[in-house]
């Protein structure tokens, strides 16, 4: 018995097996009748075939040449019609059915057929007996319920409207802002639409249900269900269809930009894979909130005769955060309180960053309080330098100091796309 460890399945295989020499001869029985059945001319010999089913991958060739071995593989009510065999160096079948699918002049390019029929086309990525996520939609990821204390899941919606010709080798994920805004904010719709019309697949985060939900706990607590989120979008079924898995920008607005900052400053979840393109991989983040004491300041006296903010970010929302229900800045300082000194990085080491290349942008320096500069927006230049004096990363500072935080993503962020696309390795 042998594991395979990178796919986990348990392949028996004897050297001399009377019952493989019988599936020998039966498959290769059972594709010859199939093929007859259908009322298309049979191939050539040699072209369709079972050659070896023992241990081995799918190499190059045509289906039925020597190079080509299959492993514990059944095939069932499929038709196999002019279909080649290209390339498919280190898959192997092992153990996977192909049900009631035809292939039809097609490729099958280094992955899984993916149920149903592939007409002239390439099969790349996914998962045997599946079927192909829409392009765009949404998925609810019930893992993140009880995430955090919190029973809400989180939801992505997805826009690979440019990638259902062939995946798109570039991939954007969007965190929402703390109102967990994907599914029902239209600013969200035009950033992923934006970034599908340039190319990308696209991808808007919840980590929340609810803005309730997003402002119970501090951001570091929130970094087991922000990085469940994250593996399934850029490693979950949709990624697989539509993403070659090559370059990944990440990219969030306010609370989006925080919570996933600090989990890359105080955890090692981004060192995983799946925080990774394969080629390229880099962060565009709009109004963190990186100095929580200094944000509780901002919003404690900018309503109108210096009272403190209420709409749409409020100051007790900041204090009960980390104190509770019912903080009030005579009970809670956010300077002294432990797990808002975590939550505050300006400090990190560079090192800490698993992510290399970093753009951090400020809105609203210029405008009133609460209605317009809700996040203090030195922090955000402070972190910025920090990451941009080591010599291993490197971080772009931007402002915008009179497009406020509720406006300044969906209205800039084409400046991430532009400056990803500038420092994108060839």
């Amino acid at each position: 018995m042998t594991q395979r460890p990178e796919d986990g399945v348990t392949s028996h295989r004897p050297t001399n097996d009377p019952w493989r020499r019988t599936l020998r001869g039966f498959v290769a029985l059972t594709l010859a009748a199939t093929i007859g059945c259908s009322g298309t001319p049979a191939a050539p010999t040699g072209d369709v075939g079972v050659i070896d089913a023992e241990a081995g991958d799918v190499g190059g060739g045509d289906a039925g040449s020597t190079d080509a071995r299959m492993i514990d593989a059944r095939v069932i009510d499929a038709r196999v019609i002019d279909a080649r065999v290209i390339d498919a160096v280190g898959g192997d079948a092992v153990g996977g059915d192909v049900v009631g699918g035809d292939v039809v002049g097609g490729d099958a390019v280094g992955g899984d057929v993916v149920g149903g029929d592939v007409v002239g086309g390439d099969v790349v990525g996914g998962d045997v007996g599946t079927v192909r996520p829409p392009a765009s939609g949404q998925v609810v990821i019930d893992a993140c319920l009880g995430q955090t204390g919190i029973a809400e899941r989180c939801t992505l919606v997805t826009n690979a409207s440019a990638c259902t010709g062939g995946r798109c080798s570039k991939l954007v994920v969007v965190f929402s802002g703390g109102e967990m805004g994907c599914v029902t904010g239209t600013g969200y719709n035009s950033v992923l639409a934006g970034y599908a019309a340039r190319g990308y697949a696209a991808v808007c985060i919840n980590y929340f249900d609810t803005s309730t939900g997003s402002g119970t706990s501090p951001y570091l607590d929130e970094a087991a269900r922000i990085d469940l989120a994250v593996r399934e979008a850029t490693t979950g079924p949709w990624a697989r269809a539509y993403w070659t898995g090559q370059d990944l920008l990440l990219e969030g607005i306010s609370h989006g930009a925080t919570a996933p900052v600090i989990l890359m400053a105080r955890t090692t979840l981004d060192d995983q894979p799946h925080w990774h393109g394969s080629h390229f991989t880099a962060g565009c983040f709009f109004d963190g909130a990186y100095d929580q004491a200094a944000t509780a300041d901002l919003l404690a006296t900018g309503a109108a005769a210096g009272r403190p903010c209420t709409v749409p970010v409020s100051y007790t929302r900041w204090l009960e955060r980390y104190c509770g229900p019912g903080a009030t800045g005579a009970t809670c300082d956010l300077r002294t309180n432990p797990r808002a000194q975590a939550d505050s990085i300006t400090d990190s080491a560079p090192t800490t960053f698993s992510i290399r290349d970093f753009k951090m942008i400020e809105c609203g320096s210029a405008l009133p309080a609460c209605s317009g500069d809700i996040v203090a927006g030195a922090p955000v230049q402070t972190l910025c330098q920090r990451l941009d004096a080591a010599p291993t990363h490197t971080c772009s500072f931007g402002s915008t100091p009179t497009d406020g935080h509720l406006t300044c993503h969906a209205n800039q962020y084409d400046t991430c796309r532009s400056w990803f696309e500038g420092i994108l390795p060839p």
